[in-house]
């Protein structure tokens, strides 16, 4: 709904959350607050079905229409509910898990905990390139937003993997 709106704040936050690294990011967090590898997979596979399912069921619901759309009805969105219900199902569980594989506490975690800023760095550099156009500042500036915050994130998490081995380990070092 608040791609409906004309006020560029609301359009960007359509922007980031509609879009696929914010809903691999969910998938991840609930992997990552997971106690079981299983139950990992099968929440964030879950989580992400339901979640497709409501975004397509608000979005018939909405009273306003899109511009440039003519005849929206629930028959026009089914195919998109199914095959986003398909791809939360298959997709959902790899982000769970790798949500999961990130909280251990070695070095071995940092591949996993590099995947969501992975996946946000390559998607806004495919619509800042293909889809936004000169003229749209929301666009320009949010996947800008991105890329940038994707960037910090990952330099954060490579530099704390870094200081983790320069440093001693939790272990007393007295004799």
């Amino acid at each position: 709904m608040a791609g409906k709106s004309d006020h560029p704040v609301l359009a960007a936050l359509s922007l980031t959350f509609s879009v696929g690294w914010s809903w691999a990011a969910y998938a991840f967090l609930v992997g990552w607050f997971c106690r079981t590898k299983t139950l990992s997979a099968l929440l964030a596979s879950a989580g992400l079905a339901t979640g497709v399912t409501v975004y397509y069921v608000f979005k018939a619901l909405s009273p306003a229409v899109l511009p440039g759309a003519t005849d929206v009805t629930v028959v026009s969105i089914s195919p998109g509910i199914l095959f986003w219900s398909v791809a939360a199902l298959v997709l959902g569980a790899p982000m769970g898990l790798a949500g999961h594989f990130a909280r251990r506490p070695d070095l071995l975690a940092l591949p996993f905990q590099l995947t969501v800023p992975a996946i946000a760095f390559y998607e806004a550099t495919m619509r800042f390139e293909v889809e936004t156009d000169p003229g749209d500042a929301v666009g320009l500036v949010t996947w800008t937003v991105v890329r940038i915050a994707s960037v910090a994130v990952a330099l954060g998490l490579v530099g704390r993997a870094g200081w983790s081995l320069l440093r001693p380990s939790g272990g007393s070092s007295r004799a």
